[in-house]
């Protein structure tokens, strides 16, 4: 019987992105210097494949995501700015987990706390060589 986490792995596994062409960093930097508008035609196919890969439930946040960073692009002025805007919105979204972690944290009662250390931990047994 499957566990909490075997189900955990399963629903967040990447899988769905063994299915890409694989990437070509300078392949994809010849491609920028010596012609942008196919740079920026095969990223918009490349991100909607990963898309289209990943799981449905996922789906509809990522189209989000990559409206919200394509309209960063557009209004910057230079990539530079882009970047650290994009950058910036990361930070946020990390920050945000780290607050909603430790605000579930200190929901969990001591005891409970407590009880999942003792669930991790384990005897060790000593065993004597003949």
């Amino acid at each position: 019987m499957p566990t909490s986490i075997d189900r955990y792995k399963q629903e967040h596994s990447h899988d769905y992105l063994s299915n890409l062409p694989e990437f070509d960093f300078d392949e994809w930097a010849s491609l920028h210097k010596n012609d942008p508008e196919a740079f920026e035609e095969k990223r918009i196919e490349w991100l909607t494949a990963c898309i289209i890969n990943a799981p449905q439930k996922y789906q509809k946040r990522l189209n989000g995501l990559m409206f919200h960073i394509n309209s960063i692009r557009r209004l910057e002025k230079n990539p530079l700015q882009t970047c650290l805007k994009i950058s910036a919105m990361m930070m946020d979204s990390l920050n945000d987990m780290r607050v909603f972690l430790s605000d579930l944290n200190s929901t969990i009662s001591s005891e409970t706390q407590t009880e999942i250390k003792k669930q991790q931990s384990a005897k060790i047994l000593h065993f004597v060589q003949k």
